[in-house]
C-alpha cells in the first residue's frame, strides 16, 4: 500500500506552511473541503491525525486529498471530486 509516501507528502507539505485544499471526511461521512494549513502530524498508524490551522483533527484514515494528491485510500475519488476546484 502507497501510505508511506503519502505521510511523507503530509509531512512536506506541513514544513511548507502555505494554504492548500484540504478534503476529508467527518465521522458522519461528510465530505468537508477548506483552504487551510497543515499544521502538525502527531500519533501513529493506524491513529495518526492531521492538525489544520482551523483548529480541527483529522485522521489520516479520513483525509481524502491534499494539496491536489489523493491519498492511496481515495484514490478512486478524483472522478467524484474533479468538480471540487482542487
Amino acid at each position: 500500500m502507497e501510505t508511506l509516501p503519502f505521510r511523507k507528502y503530509i509531512k512536506e507539505l506541513i514544513q511548507e506552511r502555505r494554504y492548500l485544499k484540504v478534503q476529508y471526511f467527518t465521522d458522519l461521512r461528510e465530505l468537508i473541503t477548506l483552504d487551510t494549513i497543515l499544521f502538525k502530524l502527531d500519533g501513529q498508524a493506524p491513529e495518526e491525525k492531521v492538525f489544520l490551522a482551523t483548529g480541527d483533527q483529522v485522521d489520516v484514515t479520513k483525509l481524502v486529498s491534499a494539496g491536489g494528491r489523493f491519498s492511496p485510500l481515495y484514490r478512486e475519488y478524483h472522478l467524484y471530486c474533479e468538480t471540487c476546484d482542487l
